[in-house]
């Protein structure tokens, strides 16, 4: 596999860096605005049900809003106008004026973590400040944090998922494609080791309903491609943000084999032949699937059991294979609950293929550390010498 395919030679780079720079139309602005965008999503609603929206606290002006009543036990503290997860803070308190971030994986007193909050609005000073204060939400995964899956969207088509773990630091993050089976890093894809570390793929509880909301706030835009984050969380799909330039691509942090680009670069052409009207392919694959089915009956569609899902990715999650084997039975479990025949496939495969990518493999020692782990056991194993 090739990398380091230029710019300006992918029309979704080029996109994607021109978005970046300046965002294209006032529609683009405004669904990336965190601070005004869930107004334009709270009506909405796909097979009788609705997204679930953070419930938003207080948006803040300056640092000295910020107060221990406002962030009572457990809260979510974003600034509004950073990029790359910059100024989230995900706090639950551990004392009088003391917070755990979970972002950070450290301590702030009250005035540290506005002081910090300063330093981080400085970077963006073309904008007013805003801070965005809202609920921590609870995830299906491991941890205290949600996983993010972020859904690389053209149009109706979902190319590529990033899975995101912020309990970790850095965060560990996997690749799914667009049938939510796992790419592989070194081969789909790379990123440097200082900001990201690998991750193990965890095929969300809620992927139907998460996937299906993934299609249908891509199509509201009039982008060919728009990054749609969503988290999966224990009372479904919750809404994360829009993003037409991603920042990772942009600034080198992850890179893509040239044949990704291939797929990628496809799906945008594609996806602006849809924005203009034109006839468009429509491969056989996991979204196509979807837009091909009647939202309530995906709305409807049975899911696996809480606990018994969080048991199994649990398991998955510390590297344990048959955690992805279990999840896949349990999925396939759901056909005598009313589940569809070929959503079934799709998401059990799913499991299967993320249990085979959890297995570690077994990396024999090098000649250095079996001489090494000879010289230990030598010395400690050496009877020991009495006086006589």
């Amino acid at each position: 596999m090739t990398f380091g395919r230029p710019i300006k030679k992918s029309p979704f780079l080029r996109f994607t860096a021109a978005e970046y720079r300046r965002r294209g139309t006032q529609q683009r602005r405004d669904f990336s605005d965190k601070a005004n965008v869930h107004r334009l999503l709270e009506d909405k609603t796909l097979g009788g049900t609705r997204l679930g929206l953070p419930t938003q606290h207080a948006v803040l002006t300056s640092t000295d809003q910020i107060t221990p009543e406002l962030l009572g036990e457990r809260m979510a503290l974003k600034f509004a106008h950073g990029w790359s997860a910059k100024g989230i803070m995900l706090l639950e308190r551990t004392g009088e004026d003391r917070y755990f971030d979970h972002m950070a994986l450290r301590e702030w007193t009250l005035e540290a973590l506005r002081a910090q909050q300063r330093a981080i609005a400085a970077r963006f000073r073309r904008k007013q400040p805003v801070w965005i204060v809202e609920e921590l939400l609870n995830g299906a995964q491991p941890g205290a944090v949600p996983f993010d899956y972020k859904f690389y969207m053209f149009r109706g088509q979902i190319a590529m998922v990033a899975q995101i773990d912020r309990n970790s630091s850095p965060p560990r993050m996997v690749k799914l494609d667009g049938d939510l089976k796992p790419l592989i890093q070194g081969r789909d894809y790379r990123f440097r080791p200082k900001d990201l570390q690998p991750g193990v793929p965890v095929v969300p509880r809620s992927a139907v309903m998460l996937s299906r909301w993934a299609i249908e706030l891509a199509q509201m835009t009039d982008a060919p491609f728009v990054r749609v984050d969503l988290y999966d969380t224990d009372r479904g799909p919750y809404f994360g943000e829009f993003t037409f330039s991603s920042g990772a691509e942009f600034k080198g942090t992850v890179s893509y084999s040239d044949e990704l680009l291939d797929r990628f670069d496809h799906l945008f052409r594609n996806a602006e032949k849809s924005l203009n009207g034109e006839p468009a392919d429509q491969p056989e694959n996991w979204s196509t699937l979807l837009q091909s089915l009647d939202p309530e009956v995906l709305a409807a569609h049975p899911e696996i059991p809480l606990s018994e899902y969080e048991r199994y990715a649990y398991f998955l999650y510390n590297r344990g294979n048959l955690g992805g084997v279990r999840l896949a039975q349990a999925q396939e479990r759901l056909l005598d609950h009313g589940g569809h025949e070929a959503i079934t496939r799709y998401l059990s495969e799913a499991h299967r293929a993320a249990g085979l990518r959890a297995r570690a493999p077994y990396k024999p020692a090098t000649p250095v550390l079996r001489s090494a782990a000879r010289t230990i056991y030598r010395k400690f194993a050496r009877p020991t010498e009495h006086a006589s």
